[in-house]
Protein backbone atom coordinates (compact mmCIF):
# COMPACT_ATOMS: atom_id res chain seq x y z
CA UNK A 1 0.00 0.00 0.00
CA UNK A 2 2.76 2.42 0.93
CA UNK A 3 4.67 1.49 -2.21
CA UNK A 4 1.64 2.38 -4.34
CA UNK A 5 1.40 5.78 -2.67
CA UNK A 6 5.14 6.30 -3.19
CA UNK A 7 4.77 5.48 -6.88
CA UNK A 8 1.86 7.91 -7.16
CA UNK A 9 3.99 10.67 -5.62
CA UNK A 10 6.96 9.91 -7.86
CA UNK A 11 4.79 9.89 -10.96
CA UNK A 12 3.27 13.21 -9.93
CA UNK A 13 6.71 14.74 -9.55
CA UNK A 14 7.86 13.27 -12.87
CA UNK A 15 4.82 14.64 -14.68
CA UNK A 16 6.03 18.20 -14.07
CA UNK A 17 9.31 17.51 -15.89
CA UNK A 18 7.90 15.75 -18.95
CA UNK A 19 7.83 17.62 -22.23
CA UNK A 20 6.59 15.04 -24.71
CA UNK A 21 2.82 14.42 -24.89
CA UNK A 22 3.20 10.64 -25.13
CA UNK A 23 5.33 10.46 -21.99
CA UNK A 24 2.75 12.61 -20.19
CA UNK A 25 0.04 10.23 -21.36
CA UNK A 26 2.03 7.23 -20.16
CA UNK A 27 2.47 8.81 -16.73
CA UNK A 28 -1.26 9.54 -16.56
CA UNK A 29 -1.99 5.92 -17.46
CA UNK A 30 0.36 4.67 -14.75
CA UNK A 31 -1.21 7.04 -12.22
CA UNK A 32 -4.62 5.72 -13.20
CA UNK A 33 -3.51 2.14 -12.63
CA UNK A 34 -1.92 2.93 -9.26
CA UNK A 35 -4.85 5.00 -8.04
CA UNK A 36 -7.27 2.23 -9.07
CA UNK A 37 -5.17 -0.31 -7.19
CA UNK A 38 -5.08 1.95 -4.13
CA UNK A 39 -8.84 2.43 -4.32
CA UNK A 40 -9.47 -1.30 -4.65
CA UNK A 41 -7.25 -2.10 -1.67
CA UNK A 42 -9.06 0.42 0.53
CA UNK A 43 -12.63 -0.52 -0.41
CA UNK A 44 -14.58 -3.70 0.05
CA UNK A 45 -15.84 -3.57 -3.52
CA UNK A 46 -13.64 -3.59 -6.62
CA UNK A 47 -16.43 -2.17 -8.77
CA UNK A 48 -15.58 1.45 -7.91
CA UNK A 49 -11.93 1.08 -8.86
CA UNK A 50 -12.87 -0.77 -12.05
CA UNK A 51 -15.24 2.01 -13.13
CA UNK A 52 -12.63 4.65 -12.22
CA UNK A 53 -10.08 2.86 -14.38
CA UNK A 54 -12.45 2.54 -17.35
CA UNK A 55 -13.45 6.21 -17.20
CA UNK A 56 -9.84 7.38 -17.01
CA UNK A 57 -8.74 5.11 -19.87
CA UNK A 58 -11.61 6.39 -22.03
CA UNK A 59 -10.50 9.96 -21.43
CA UNK A 60 -6.88 8.98 -22.07
CA UNK A 61 -7.80 7.52 -25.45
CA UNK A 62 -9.37 10.82 -26.47
CA UNK A 63 -6.31 12.74 -25.24
CA UNK A 64 -4.01 10.35 -27.11
CA UNK A 65 -5.97 10.90 -30.31
CA UNK A 66 -5.66 14.68 -29.99
CA UNK A 67 -1.97 14.61 -29.08
CA UNK A 68 -0.99 12.14 -31.79
CA UNK A 69 -2.60 14.39 -34.39
CA UNK A 70 -0.88 17.52 -33.02
CA UNK A 71 2.61 16.21 -32.22
CA UNK A 72 3.02 13.23 -34.52
CA UNK A 73 6.69 13.61 -35.51
CA UNK A 74 8.18 15.00 -32.33
CA UNK A 75 11.36 13.28 -31.06
CA UNK A 76 11.30 11.49 -27.73
CA UNK A 77 14.30 11.86 -25.39
CA UNK A 78 15.03 10.13 -22.08
CA UNK A 79 16.34 12.25 -19.23
CA UNK A 80 19.10 10.53 -17.29
CA UNK A 81 18.80 13.07 -14.46
CA UNK A 82 15.15 12.19 -13.99
CA UNK A 83 15.86 8.45 -14.05
CA UNK A 84 18.62 8.84 -11.46
CA UNK A 85 16.34 10.99 -9.30
CA UNK A 86 13.65 8.30 -9.39
CA UNK A 87 16.08 5.52 -8.50
CA UNK A 88 17.49 7.61 -5.66
CA UNK A 89 14.02 8.37 -4.27
CA UNK A 90 12.98 4.70 -4.34
CA UNK A 91 16.26 3.68 -2.69
CA UNK A 92 15.91 6.32 0.04
CA UNK A 93 12.32 5.32 0.70
CA UNK A 94 13.32 1.66 0.99
CA UNK A 95 16.09 2.51 3.45
CA UNK A 96 13.74 4.63 5.57
CA UNK A 97 11.27 1.75 5.71
CA UNK A 98 13.98 -0.65 6.82
CA UNK A 99 15.08 1.70 9.60
CA UNK A 100 11.60 2.58 10.86
CA UNK A 101 9.83 -0.68 11.59
CA UNK A 102 6.19 -0.38 12.53
CA UNK A 103 4.96 -1.84 15.77
CA UNK A 104 1.72 -3.77 16.11
CA UNK A 105 -0.22 -0.84 17.60
CA UNK A 106 0.36 1.32 14.54
CA UNK A 107 -0.82 -1.46 12.24
CA UNK A 108 -3.99 -1.89 14.30
CA UNK A 109 -4.60 1.87 14.20
CA UNK A 110 -4.19 1.93 10.41
CA UNK A 111 -6.62 -1.00 10.05
CA UNK A 112 -9.17 0.80 12.22
CA UNK A 113 -8.81 3.92 10.08
CA UNK A 114 -9.24 1.88 6.87
CA UNK A 115 -12.45 0.30 8.19
CA UNK A 116 -13.81 3.77 8.99
CA UNK A 117 -12.93 4.98 5.46
CA UNK A 118 -14.63 1.91 3.96
CA UNK A 119 -17.81 2.73 5.84
CA UNK A 120 -17.70 6.34 4.62
CA UNK A 121 -17.14 5.25 1.01
CA UNK A 122 -19.99 2.75 1.13
CA UNK A 123 -22.35 5.47 2.38
CA UNK A 124 -22.02 7.04 -1.08
CA UNK A 125 -24.19 4.29 -2.55
CA UNK A 126 -26.64 3.89 0.33
CA UNK A 127 -29.82 5.85 0.93
CA UNK A 128 -30.29 8.88 0.78
CA UNK A 129 -27.05 9.77 -1.05
CA UNK A 130 -27.55 6.88 -3.48
CA UNK A 131 -30.30 8.89 -5.17
CA UNK A 132 -27.88 11.77 -5.76
CA UNK A 133 -25.36 9.37 -7.31
CA UNK A 134 -28.05 7.99 -9.60
CA UNK A 135 -29.10 11.52 -10.55
CA UNK A 136 -25.49 12.39 -11.42
CA UNK A 137 -25.19 9.31 -13.63
CA UNK A 138 -28.40 10.17 -15.49
CA UNK A 139 -27.26 13.80 -15.90
CA UNK A 140 -23.90 12.71 -17.36
CA UNK A 141 -25.63 10.34 -19.79
CA UNK A 142 -28.05 13.07 -20.84
CA UNK A 143 -25.15 15.52 -21.35
CA UNK A 144 -23.26 12.95 -23.43
CA UNK A 145 -26.24 12.46 -25.76
CA UNK A 146 -26.73 16.23 -26.16
CA UNK A 147 -23.04 16.89 -26.90
CA UNK A 148 -22.92 14.10 -29.48
CA UNK A 149 -26.00 15.56 -31.20
CA UNK A 150 -24.44 19.04 -31.24
CA UNK A 151 -21.29 17.62 -32.81
CA UNK A 152 -23.37 15.89 -35.50
CA UNK A 153 -25.13 19.14 -36.36
CA UNK A 154 -22.08 21.41 -36.47
CA UNK A 155 -19.55 18.96 -38.01
CA UNK A 156 -17.00 19.86 -35.35
CA UNK A 157 -13.40 18.64 -35.26
CA UNK A 158 -12.79 14.88 -35.19
CA UNK A 159 -15.59 14.34 -37.70
CA UNK A 160 -14.77 13.21 -41.23
CA UNK A 161 -16.45 15.02 -44.11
Amino acid sequence: MKMLILMLMLLSMNFMFMKHPLSMGFILLMQTIFSSLTCSLNLNSYFTSYMLFLIFVGGMMILFMYMSSIASNEKFYFSMKLMLFNILMIFLYSMINLINMYNQNMIMLINLYNEHCNYLMNKLYMLPSGNITLLMIIYLLFTLVIVSNIIKLKSSPLRSN
